[in-house]
């Protein structure tokens, strides 16, 4: 077992050291269903793994003049905040739900592997960089590498180039220090409530070492986009290896069937957002896919949209919610509605279709709908999205008491 342990460990470095950054994901599927460690333990362990190979990457960066000292301690230090924090955090969460959290940090690092950018799309910015946005990426970044084990390279690296005013090379050195530092921080977080099984970290962490050294020398003689592409692809299907095996009865139950709390919720609808955003770079909203859909026949460009097959997801993942959950199948059952509203199904049937048309055209009246706005757009601290959120969050509440006292609620 040990043997196996050190060639994937070997394997790992490899690739991080082609690649520059990736192949440290696999250090927690390695260390739990091969090492044989629990959720919990195995992500400690990683982020002294992690820690390590960038130690190493970062002196041979360092050597060749592509790290920016100043722009990498003061992301890091921000960054080990987080990652404290994270690593803290971590002890009031279930092996599984850190597992699936893992596992979709895997889908959009494999998603930032396959689509990544050319560099020279990724240039410098000609404005000074904003001070809280970079403090902003850093402690998010910091939190999620101390909560899940995961590097975080994907995001860094951009973050370096548009909020740090660094060239791609300089980034990518520099993004290693900092990866190193916020790593070393999440593992202080885990290691109050976490027991290590140090001779099994410093045998991953010697054998990942010596892959990554020659993964440097490698990376001359072999193409890295493509390498990246396909290694991408990898991580994708380890995704679906760790959310299949983590798919018990109870699991599928929690989250397609219980409620949320309204924490969890915010939460995962803002990390879904924020991921998307960085693996396809478009921003999220729901109103505009209805324009595409009216446009079908007469506009060639909507039936490329990534909204269609979005508003079909949102349909699909309802259905599958309501198929696990046992209940009995879709009716024309209201709930509430059908307590302030009693008319007959037609006349109901009419309701619902003035007010589809009322909220299609004040959606698009205001260049966006309660998800454009009220998620996407506040998140980016648009002005017209925040006066649009309040209004319409305003106007929801007082509609709905008027109809409560008109029920005699």
């Amino acid at each position: 077992m040990m043997a196996l342990v050190a060639l994937l460990s070997v394997v790992m470095g490899l690739t991080l050291g082609m690649l520059g950054g990736g192949g440290s994901i696999l250090a927690v599927p390695i260390l739990i269903y091969v090492a044989g460690l629990g959720p919990k333990e195995a992500i400690a362990t990683s982020l002294l793994v992690v820690g390590a190979t960038s130690l190493v990457c970062a002196a041979q960066h360092a050597r060749a003049g592509y790290v920016r000292w100043r722009t990498g301690l003061v992301f890091g230090a921000v960054g080990m905040v987080g990652a404290y924090g994270g690593g803290w955090v971590a002890q009031f969460f279930s092996g599984t739900v850190l597992l699936l959290l893992f596992a979709g940090m895997m889908v959009a690092a494999g998603l930032a592997m396959i689509r990544r950018r050319p560099t020279a799309e990724l240039a410098p910015p000609t404005h000074e960089p904003s001070l809280w946005k970079a403090s902003g990426q850093g402690l998010l970044v910091g939190a999620v590498t101390g909560l899940i084990g995961a590097g975080g390279g994907f995001l860094l690296v951009p973050a370096l180039v548009l909020l740090g005013g660094l060239g791609m090379r300089a980034a990518v050195g520099t993004s290693t220090l900092v990866i190193a530092m916020n790593v070393f921080a999440g593992f202080a977080g885990h290691a109050a409530h976490v027991t290590i099984d140090w001779t099994l970290a410093a045998w991953v962490i010697g054998f990942a070492v010596l892959g990554s050294v020659a993964g440097t020398t490698l990376t001359r003689r072999l193409n890295p986009a493509r390498l990246r592409a396909a290694f991408g692809w990898f991580v994708l299907a380890m995704a679906g290896v760790i959310v299949w095996q983590q798919a018990t009865p109870e699991t599928v139950h929690a989250i397609l069937v219980e409620r949320w709390p309204f924490w969890a919720g915010g939460l995962a609808i803002g990390a879904f957002v924020l991921l998307f955003l960085r693996a396809t770079g478009q921003a999220l909203g729901v109103s505009t896919g209805y324009m595409d859909a009216c446009a079908l026949p007469f506009d060639s460009g909507a039936r490329r949209s990534w909204r269609l097959p979005f508003l079909v997801g949102i349909v699909l993942g309802g259905a599958v919610a309501t198929l696990v959950s046992g209940v009995a199948p879709a009716g024309a059952a209201m709930g509430m509605f059908d307590t302030l509203v009693t008319a007959s199904l037609p006349a109901k049937a009419a309701i619902f279709t003035g007010g589809g048309v009322l909220l299609g055209f004040g959606a698009r009246l205001a260049g966006g709908c309660t998800s454009g706005h009220g998620i996407v757009g506040t998140a980016v601290m648009a002005r017209s999205s925040i006066v649009a959120t309040l209004v319409f969050m305003s106007t929801g509440f007082a509609v709905t008491h008027l109809m409560l006292r008109a029920a005699g609620g």
